[in-house]
């Protein structure tokens, strides 16, 4: 295919690397520190299906306190500057609420998530400020994917590519920390990491 000219990415799990927070939270939370990986720290607080208060909590955490630990993903900032050599136009677009439930503190979750942007260097050295999207619902993340023009998304849910209101048109590339782990369910979309992206893109 051509170089796309717009790019978008998705921020948590994809973008945002919490792999560091993980055991931070999981401690806040009364978790042994050992507890170093999402679906672990998932499967212990939802002990009791449907109710997963904890889990919510946890989450509303991760998102706003855990943004102290959190660091880019690995080999961000390569493919970004590959995007910026190419004059390709990176977005971001994110499913993310103004703040977390009242329940939880109502923590602000934009103005951390800029903060945290700008504090690693993606903002404004390779995404201008504007072309970073928070939608408080799915819908709105995938409306916003089409009214930017992505030609290519990449994301960590599954879910949000195989959305059926996204164009038949896009490239989906689904994000995992090692490419090609992604979950049974989910093979019928390509997987990558950033340094896969970064050598796909060359490679355009």
């Amino acid at each position: 295919m051509a170089p796309p000219s717009r790019i978008g990415l998705d921020l948590d799990n994809t973008v945002i690397d919490y792999t560091e927070a993980y055991p931070v939270i999981a401690r806040n939370l009364g978790l042994p520190g050992t507890c170093r990986e999402r679906n672990q720290i998932r499967d212990l607080l939802r002990v009791s299906p449907p109710n997963d208060f904890e889990w919510q909590e946890f989450q509303a955490l991760l998102y706003s306190d855990g943004l102290d630990y959190a660091q880019p993903a690995p080999g961000l900032e390569q493919f970004l500057g590959e995007c910026s050599r190419q004059g390709v136009r990176v977005f971001i677009v994110s499913h993310k609420t103004p703040r977390t439930p009242a329940i939880f503190g109502s923590h602000d979750l934009h103005g951390p998530a800029m903060k945290w942007l700008g504090t690693h260097d993606v903002v404004p050295r390779f995404v201008t400020d504007t072309d970073v999207y928070f939608c408080p619902t799915r819908a709105v993340k995938i409306q916003t994917i089409n009214d930017v023009g992505a030609e290519v998304f990449v994301d960590d849910l599954s879910e949000v590519l195989t959305d059926p209101g996204l164009p038949t048109t896009l490239v989906r590339w689904h994000f995992v920390p090692t490419a090609g782990t992604a979950p049974a369910h989910t093979l019928e979309l390509p997987t990558t990491d950033f340094a896969g992206l970064t050598e796909w893109l060359r490679t355009c």
